[in-house]
């Protein structure tokens, strides 16, 4: 289950990399990771969590929910159970921008937490990270 939490940590990383912050990037560098000004992010996570683990995961979240949303740069954090598979989640946040996602990735309650999703998920999340197109300046 330690995949789970490296898939999260590298998930971060390559939403890192990609905000530039306005440096010139280099010519092998993609040109959208240029044009980006510090971008708000709204990441998705699904999670899949083993039957008989359920509620152990979702009595732990509700920790890291209220902890996230007091975080400086966090815009909403949510949680989504889905009702034909109740061992299906979704998680959907939205941070100011990708310094407050780096700091939430940091912060002891999502430590924590990644522990508990390691000893209850049945496979690896699926995540996905975006930038917001409004922050993004024109080319």
């Amino acid at each position: 289950m330690k995949k789970i939490i490296l898939f999260f940590c590298v998930t971060a990383l390559v939403a890192a990399c990609c905000n530039q912050g306005g440096k010139t990037c280099g010519k092998d560098e993609k040109k959208a990771c240029c044009s980006s000004v510090d971008p708000k992010k709204l990441i998705s996570a699904r999670v899949f969590i083993k039957p008989e683990k359920v509620e152990e995961f979702i009595e732990a979240t509700r920790s890291l929910i209220e902890q996230s949303r007091a975080e400086e740069g966090n815009v909403s954090y949510s949680l989504f159970q889905d009702p034909a598979d109740p061992s299906k989640f979704l998680f959907f946040e939205e941070w100011k921008n990708q310094a407050a996602v780096d700091a939430h990735f940091a912060t002891a309650h999502f430590k924590t937490f990644g522990e508990t999703l390691n000893a209850c998920a049945s496979s690896p999340a699926d995540i996905t990270v975006y930038d917001s197109v409004a922050e993004k300046k024109a080319e």
